[in-house]
């Protein structure tokens, strides 16, 4: 296998925080196919000497386009928020974490001709398995490490054939590497089962009149019959379609947290496409939250000038609209089967999934939807189990989980799409939960 590492340094959080941060990192490039090139961003835990005692934890965002190592990075768990103050509740106080701007063309990704972007979730699952195998051989001393992959959004969808294709490697032996499970949070597992659970979820929510609710289950049919038809491209488009009905509605409700009113969203610095184009509403509504101006700026100057190895004609977030539009007619596909697999799988991977209690584009009601079409020989246990509150010391419910064999399923309250944002504390009791293996 022959890979090309591009840079890799190891330092300290160089930022002008005002709080002096001793964080040890490492960070590089792979060049995973011809004209492809990844970019990767590891922090150490700094809760002792010997991090190698801890987790890896990757992260995996959505989008797809939205960059890890960007949003997951200074949005959700890393040690700095976009504002550079140290966070509380970062997840280094449990594990290493390993961000990858995924797919190519993410983030500080790119790609040097556009038709090396990723069009299928094979491809992605490829290259992410090729990005760790580099990754591991320049931190060797991770190879031994239990490893998680963590994700978020469009960014489960990638996950589950990424830990199929690592799982295959492992036992090639053409990756080293002690891989223990994967959390799916708010995933785009079953776009169809999300977008038939719409209608109801926001009429419940009183976002919706009955004959809207009437309106929105009818265009959800259509989307049923495109998919039926395998017109994959003509789904995703209707699917576009259906967010404007809805946004016509609800006067534009967030679609990642109900309970938010910021108003309608505007166009983005990351945004490219021609307002007449059917993936300019979608995209505004699925990229442009997690591109905001103030991480752009961020992205494009400090961290840049940080990182000081990112090509000069390559900007953070400048090919997420490509991105986007590659996967365009992979974009609707379930990956139900895929979860399966692993769930069947003799390697006996942990599939933990969470979900939040305010998001709509991948509601909890969908998510319970698709899990009960599972084939797996444990669902009936699954579901006839007991969940069981998660309750914090001043007696607060953060959420519910409940477990069988191995396969966990978190009910996150008070948060929307982006749990660790929503619901810090609970999100990492949940990290905790996961990486310990309590019940």
């Amino acid at each position: 296998m022959q890979l090309l590492l591009l840079s890799v340094l190891l330092g300290f959080c160089g930022l002008s925080t005002g709080v002096p941060v001793q964080q040890k990192e490492a960070w590089g490039y792979v060049n995973v196919r011809k004209d492809a090139y990844m970019f990767w961003w590891l922090y150490y835990t700094n809760q002792t000497e010997d991090y190698t005692s801890y987790p890896l934890v990757i992260w995996l965002q959505g989008g797809p386009g939205s960059s890890s190592t960007g949003y997951g990075n200074f949005m959700e768990i890393g040690p700095l928020d976009v504002y550079l103050n140290p966070r509380n509740n970062t997840w280094l106080k449990k594990a290493n974490l390993l961000f990858i701007d995924n797919p190519v063309g993410t983030g500080f990704s790119y790609v040097t001709n556009k038709s090396a972007l990723a069009r299928n979730n094979k491809q992605i699952a490829q290259d992410l398995t090729v990005t760790l195998y580099s990754i591991l051989d320049t931190v060797p001393e991770f190879q031994k490490t239990p490893l998680y992959i963590f994700s978020e959004s469009y960014g489960g969808k990638m996950t589950v054939d990424f830990a199929l294709a690592l799982i295959q490697a492992i036992k090639s032996k053409n990756i080293t590497c002690n891989f223990k499970g994967i959390a799916l949070g708010d995933s785009w597992i079953s776009p169809l089962d999300s977008v038939y659970s719409w209608a109801n979820y926001l009429y419940i929510n009183s976002l919706l009149d009955k004959n809207e609710l009437i309106s929105v289950t009818d265009f959800a049919y259509k989307i049923k019959v495109s998919l039926m038809k395998k017109q994959y491209k003509q789904a995703t488009e209707q699917f576009s379609e259906m967010q404007n009905l809805i946004g016509n509605y609800t006067n534009d409700v967030d679609w990642y947290n109900i309970l938010k009113d910021e108003g309608p969203l505007k166009n983005c610095s990351t945004n490219k496409f021609a307002k007449t184009s059917p993936m300019y509403g979608m995209f505004r509504r699925l990229v442009d939250p997690f591109n905001g101006d103030t991480l752009y700026d961020l992205m494009n100057g400090k961290i840049r000038q940080k990182l000081h190895d990112i090509p000069k004609n390559v900007s953070w977030g400048g090919q997420a609209s490509d991105v986007f539009e590659a996967l365009s007619e992979d974009f609707m596909k379930d990956v139900i089967s895929s979860v399966d697999t692993l769930l069947a799988n003799e390697s006996y991977i942990d599939v933990n999934i969470y979900t939040g209690q305010l998001d709509l584009i991948v509601d909890t009601a969908g998510t319970l939807n698709w899990i009960e079409k599972l084939r797996w020989g444990g669902l009936k246990g699954f579901l006839t189990s007991s969940k069981k509150p998660i309750v914090f010391p001043e007696n607060r419910t953060g959420g519910f989980v409940k477990s069988f064999k191995q396969l966990r399923l978190f009910w996150i309250l008070k948060a929307g799409h982006m749990v660790p944002a929503d619901a810090p504390e609970t999100a990492l009791l949940m990290l905790d939960t996961i990486i310990n293996k309590k019940k």
